[in-house]
């Protein structure tokens, strides 16, 4: 069987939506699948991730584009798999379809694309008379919880029999509580207590909430320190952020990290935040990787997020820096109730493995 993915996003590049389609073809080809990832190009070199991927030229306005010459990547597919949103691309990939050009097409929903000014007025556009003939087209429709679904621009395709719930995995064996690693692979830092964060900080990301993780620091005890993993082109500006706030000496602007020093900080959290503001967040894979570390998790309230973090830690209201904070706080001093989430945490990761996942769908293709 062979089968394509195609994203507009692939490793190095940040987001969760090429993270997703990058882990589910190397599972696949696990499973001896001829599964190929192809997606724009790009200069960046330095990866965690160490699967080739095919970058193909295109014509972008971020992650909006058209991928060049991607018919004849697709033409002997059994089933191409597009990874959504994808603007103008999947639109391309749906006629195909239609045409009969492409065999079988997966679908995964990932989230509604939101942003501001005519970013958000073309998404707008595009979800208004658009979307609806790219869903049609296809055989099958993924999303990773029906609760974000229920609360998407697709809510109308909840009962439909193409529309499965195929929540995303994590690898417990690595991603994994301080106890159960090497020695050699943990590491403590000087401070009472370390909350922290992993995210994109570019301009396509603006809705994964670090101001508002800031501000929320700033609130929080002298003793509390904070470490912040990613990097992007807005990193500079929540730097200076944090110095206007008065918390430059508190917070670790820690760039991007291999899996290893990702793992041993994740490792190190009393608490994981997750404070994005918009249903541009629908899942959170990060915050599965911490939970799968044994780190408790306080979180945006946000459809699909609020599935993953369930019993495994605590959510609080959409970009309120206050309420937030006290969250935090109050996690902090009640180490028995840290404890009590951080062994739900690991529980629930334990049940949301990559393995599991890609076998499902590799029955799925099977079954088109």
């Amino acid at each position: 069987m062979k089968v394509v993915h195609v994203s507009c996003v692939a490793p190095p590049q940040g987001g969760g939506i090429g993270v997703v389609a990058n882990q589910e073809v190397l599972y696949l080809r696990k499973l001896g699948v001829d599964a190929t990832l192809v997606a724009p190009k790009t200069s960046s070199l330095v990866t965690r991730y160490q699967l080739p991927v095919t970058r193909l030229p295109a014509f972008r306005i971020g992650n909006v584009g058209r991928l060049l010459g991607l018919k004849k990547v697709l033409k002997d597919a059994d089933v191409v798999h597009l990874h959504y949103p994808f603007y103008f691309t999947a639109g391309l990939i749906a006629r195909w379809r239609r045409q009969n050009k492409i065999k079988h097409l997966v679908v995964t929903l990932h989230h509604d694309a939101t942003d501001n000014g005519w970013r958000g007025l073309a998404a707008n556009i595009h979800r208004k008379f658009l979307q609806k003939r790219v869903l049609e087209s296809a055989d099958l429709l993924l999303v990773s919880t029906l609760d974000y679904a229920r609360n998407s621009s697709y809510s109308s395709l909840v009962g439909d029999i193409r529309l499965r719930e195929l929540p995303f995995g994590v690898d417990a064996t690595v991603f994994c509580p301080a106890y159960l690693a090497s020695p050699v692979t943990r590491y403590s830092l000087p401070v009472t207590h370390l909350v922290g964060t992993v995210s994109v900080m570019d301009r396509a990301h603006p809705f994964k909430g670090i101001d508002v993780f800031l501000r929320a620091v700033a609130k929080l005890p002298a003793n509390v320190h904070a470490v912040i993993v990613g990097d992007g082109d807005r990193r500079q500006s929540y730097e200076e952020m944090a110095k206007a706030l008065g918390i430059a000496d508190r917070v670790n602007f820690a760039g991007r990290l291999s899996e290893d020093d990702l793992i041993k900080t994740l490792q190190n959290l009393d608490v994981f935040v997750f404070p994005s503001t918009s249903r541009a967040e629908a899942f959170g894979l990060v915050a599965l990787e911490a939970m799968s570390c044994g780190v408790p998790v306080v979180a945006s309230d946000l459809p699909g997020v609020r599935e993953v973090i369930n019993n495994a830690g605590v959510t609080v209201g959409v970009n309120d820096e206050v309420v937030l904070a006290k969250a935090v706080e109050d996690l902090l001093n009640d180490t028995d109730r840290r404890q009590t989430f951080a062994k739900a945490a690991r529980e629930k990761a334990l049940g949301l493995d990559w393995n599991k996942h890609t076998q499902t769908l590799f029955d799925y293709y099977k079954q088109l």
